[in-house]
């Protein structure tokens, strides 16, 4: 097999939560494989605001074309235009990495029905609106690119975690299904499934992070670099062919007991 087929001159992507880790990662390597990257927030804050602008920085210095905006990603309104500006600027979208990620930790008793309904818009419906949105340019085109990125606890509980593993879980079976809506329109949906990654925003506790890699079988959390890998494989034309998987980027934890 040809190089080439990994080299993505010419694409344009989308990354929506280019304001967190992964996402940046994803962004910046998407572009030093030849893509040219618009970026988004997860929701409208200074914070993200400020973490988003830093990665377009980045993005810039590669010399790739782009654009970084605050997106609020549980309106579809909002949505809708991102995808259309995107489109409007680069003439095409062969490229949506959904990268939202709100965490949220809290026993049930205790959650409230908005704290449970506002875990469920971001992590779900957000990835949901992307999905509905992008599939307009690409099944025009005949050919697309969606990678969600979900979490070890798509498939794995924990305390203290229902509204957030139920909101994993769900991007899981929407990737899936999805997968056999395009199966014939050119368009792939994959998942990355990322393990305890550094840089993840509820692993600022350095004691909590030691915990974690111990219970890891290779005893250390992911770099966000070995996630956005996955994702240039996944965008790249050598996988016309995969469609509805998951990539568990986990350092074996989903082998132990």
């Amino acid at each position: 097999m040809s190089l080439e087929a990994f080299v993505l001159q010419g694409k344009a992507a989308l990354v929506i939560g280019a304001s967190n880790a992964i996402g940046r990662a994803c962004a910046l390597a998407l572009a030093e494989a030849g893509a040219d990257v618009a970026v988004t927030t997860t929701l409208t804050s200074t914070q993200e605001e400020g973490a988003l602008n830093l990665c377009f920085a980045e993005l810039h210095a590669l010399g790739r074309k782009g654009f970084a905006q605050q997106l609020e990603t549980t309106s579809a309104n909002a949505v809708e235009a991102v995808v259309q500006r995107t489109v409007k600027e680069f003439g095409r979208l062969d490229i949506l990495v959904n990268a939202q990620d709100l965490p949220f930790a809290k026993p049930v008793k205790e959650m409230t029905p908005d704290e449970w309904r506002r875990v469920l818009e971001v992590n779900l419906t957000g990835p949901a609106l992307a999905c509905r949105a992008a599939s307009g340019p690409m099944l025009t085109q005949g050919q697309g690119r969606v990678i969600n990125i979900i979490s070890l606890l798509a498939e794995r509980g924990i305390t203290n975690g229902s509204a957030y593993c139920a909101a994993q879980a769900g991007v899981l079976n929407l990737t899936r299904a999805l997968a056999l809506e395009w199966a014939r329109s050119g368009i792939t949906i994959n998942a990355i499934g990322a393990g305890w990654t550094d840089g993840m925003g509820m692993l600022a506790d350095e004691a909590l992070k030691l915990q974690l890699a111990r219970y890891i079988p290779q005893k250390r959390l992911a770099q966000p670099e070995e996630v956005a890998s996955a994702a240039v494989y996944l965008a790249s034309d050598s996988t016309g062919f995969i469609t509805g998987q998951i990539i568990w980027i986990d350092g074996g934890v989903r082998s132990r007991l």
